[in-house]
């Protein structure tokens, strides 16, 4: 039998894409799938879109190492909106002042503090091939897919984590996003699924997106989805760069000054609340 414990977590958002984080640098933290849809649950758990545990950073110029899982128990190599919402956790401990660097499965992230409502997030340089996306056979994009008997022409940005972007006529609609992302983000031509986020361009310094996570679904906001599809559209010269991306939760910013340059979203964090998990160590 094992034993019962108590570990602390603190549940935190940006722009409304909410998160527990678990300090998992000296407690032991392993949670399986079956338990992380659990403690998601909205109703009889906490309630979040992913979850972020701390580790020990592997490299001596970084804080810490940052696993996300998403609400359905699944792994994600990147999340954005987490990484501002580390800082924020990080910065409140007093562990850094202005600038710092964590490890994530896609590879290092900058962090940059200015205040709550300004925090930086640097992400590795996006990658626009099809195989970077877990997508075989493909030459280049856009291209074209099926998606509950429509046919979708996507674009295609790997973050570490995977991404299609769909330019729509008209801001996007939630029951567009639920039925098409639905479908796109599990399509059988991507090896590992995507995020879909459909994006209209409003104006060349300004966006408005919508994004079906894959392995949460819709979200109010997604930080390596506004990067996407900001670097995607910039790479096209469709808008120019910094550019706004709305989301339902609210507004970031995107700059990226091009081919195999890192890309830096800046937007707000909050802290919701803290809270103590019954844990099975």
């Amino acid at each position: 039998m094992r034993k019962r414990g108590r570990i602390a977590f603190t549940k935190l958002e940006a722009l409304g894409n909410d998160f527990v984080l678990v300090d998992g640098r000296n407690e032991t933290f392993n949670p399986g799938p079956a338990e992380i849809i659990a403690l998601a649950d909205r109703h009889r758990g906490i309630g979040f879109d992913q979850l972020l545990a701390l580790r020990a950073a592997n490299s001596a110029d970084a804080l810490c190492r940052v696993d996300v899982y998403n609400s359905d128990g699944s792994m994600a190599e990147q999340c954005g909106n987490g990484m501002r919402a580390v800082a924020l956790w990080l910065h409140r401990r007093g562990e850094f002042d202005r600038t710092t660097r964590v490890e994530t499965v896609a590879g290092p992230v900058h962090l940059a503090w200015k205040s709550a409502g300004e925090i930086a997030a640097t992400l590795p340089p996006p990658d626009f091939t099809p195989a970077a996306c877990g997508l075989a056979g493909r030459d280049g994009f856009p291209i074209d897919l099926s998606a509950n008997g429509d046919r979708v022409e996507a674009l295609g940005v790997a973050l570490g984590n995977p991404h299609l972007v769909v330019i729509v006529p008209h801001p996007p609609e939630h029951a567009e996003v639920q039925r098409i992302g639905s479908a796109l983000s599990r399509h059988p031509d991507l090896k590992d699924g995507a995020n879909v986020g459909f994006v209209f361009i409003e104006n060349p310094s300004r966006l408005r997106l919508q994004v079906y996570e894959r392995g949460a679904g819709p979200t109010l906001a997604c930080g390596s989805g506004a990067c996407a599809a900001a670097t995607a559209l910039l790479r096209a010269s469709q808008v120019d760069a910094p550019v706004e991306v709305i989301q339902p939760g609210g507004v970031l910013v995107i700059d990226w000054s091009g081919e195999g340059q890192p890309v830096t979203m800046t937007g707000p964090a909050s802290k919701v609340f803290e809270g103590v998990i019954a844990w099975k160590k």
